[in-house]
């Protein structure tokens, strides 16, 4: 009977599972759980840009545009060809490349007008600068159709103002730069025939003349040039491209002024 006891009294014990139920000692913690990898998908990508970098490469390209424009100021004048630099600056400025001055420029710093071959429409040969002395000359400088669409009201303006005094010329000069119009000579002096009364004052050039367009400012192609050229042959006004009434009033009142000089002063 007693062992019967002994032997029923016993527990058994099934698997592991209830021997670690019935142990007093703690069970061992689980190691944590690795976090999820952060997937591409999980958010949507949005950039973000510094703006303080942003700021800063503008400074930078403003800084080095400033020093490129001192560079330039710096170096001799001299017209170098730069056709899409040209159409560019003529696209930019509707074709007024130049501020016209509301007065002339002083005698000390005004330009004397420089040599340069010529040939009029009746055939004869000419230096410009012997041609642009003793009288007030308007002069109308274009290298291209364009050009010329600019300077005709121009030269409409100026001789309905003072086209009667005796004391004034107007020459209309047309410079062919590239060398194989040159072959063409006498289709374009006919088409400029077929457009002018006057053979005698209309002059063609031929070839390049990179000389004669730095001395007078003559930087852009692709338009018309208007200057005044006083008795001593002194560019003393410069404009450019269409004119506007503003700028027409003033290349009359400052032509008017110049044959006011022309009568009060005696030539030296």
């Amino acid at each position: 009977m007693l062992a019967h006891i002994r032997r029923t009294s016993r527990i058994a014990v099934h698997g592991p599972s209830v021997a670690r139920f019935l142990s007093t000692t703690p069970p061992p913690e689980a190691p944590p759980a690795k976090p999820r990898r952060a997937m591409a998908s999980d958010r949507e990508l949005v950039y973000q840009a510094d703006k303080s970098v942003l700021e800063n490469w503008k400074e930078a390209m403003h800084t080095m545009e400033d020093m490129m424009k001192e560079i330039d100021a710096k170096r001799p004048k001299e017209y170098v060809p730069d056709k899409f630099k040209e159409m560019k600056e003529f696209n930019d400025t509707n074709g007024k490349v130049i501020v016209a001055p509301m007065e002339l420029v002083p005698v000390a710093k005004a330009p004397l007008m420089p040599s340069l071959a010529v040939n009029n429409l009746n055939g004869s040969d000419y230096d410009i600068k012997n041609l642009t002395g003793g009288k007030l000359t308007l002069l109308l400088t274009c290298f291209k159709n364009s050009g010329f669409d600019h300077i005709v009201p121009w030269r409409a303006h100026f001789e309905a103002a003072l086209g009667d005094k005796k004391t004034i010329q107007v020459l209309q000069l047309n410079i062919v730069e590239e060398w194989y119009w040159k072959a063409f000579n006498g289709m374009i002096r006919n088409g400029l025939k077929a457009k002018t009364t006057d053979l005698e004052k209309t002059l063609t050039h031929f070839g390049r003349c990179n000389d004669f367009r730095t001395t007078l400012d003559l930087y852009n192609s692709f338009v018309g040039y208007v200057q005044l050229v006083d008795a001593k042959g002194r560019v003393r006004w410069s404009a450019a491209g269409d004119m506007t009434p503003e700028e027409g009033a003033t290349l009359v009142r400052l032509s008017h002024k110049l044959l006011t000089d022309m009568q009060q002063k005696p030539r030296q």
